[in-house]
């Protein structure tokens, strides 16, 4: 029981350490290509999702190259997460016109954790199968 245990943790180590590469490596290519503004919600657009709740997707007014821009976040949640007249970080894509407001934990924290949890899988099941030598 002990090998099966050990075999499955040094798995888990393996996928969670490629997924943990794969988020970095989409998140360091997005953070290249977007830059961060601030942005001011002007309202929150109210939209239904395929099963017919509400999600609410903030509308963002921001400053860019001189010009001030008008678009609604890529992103919606199911409850109004913004107030208007709230200030708020944003991401702006310019060459695809989009933007999203920036998450309070953002992608490259989510791979260091499961960076580390990969770690303590390979330590537990590399302890698991030597106990059984």
């Amino acid at each position: 029981m002990k090998g099966f245990v050990g075999f499955f943790l040094l798995g888990c180590s393996a996928l969670l350490l490629l997924i943990s590469l794969m988020v970095w490596l989409f998140w360091r290519r997005n953070r290249r290509r977007v830059q961060a503004v601030q942005a001011k919600v002007v309202e929150n657009v109210r939209r239904r999702d395929a099963r017919g709740r509400p999600l609410y997707f903030p509308l963002l007014e921001f400053q860019w190259e001189g010009e001030n821009k008008r678009l609604e976040s890529a992103f919606g949640t199911n409850w109004e997460q913004f107030q208007p007249s709230e200030r708020v970080s944003a991401f702006y894509d310019s060459r695809h016109d989009r933007m999203a407001v920036k998450p309070p934990v953002g992608p490259g924290v989510l791979a260091l954790c499961l960076f580390v949890i990969s770690l303590l899988c390979l330590v537990g099941g590399s302890m698991m199968l030597a106990a059984m030598l």
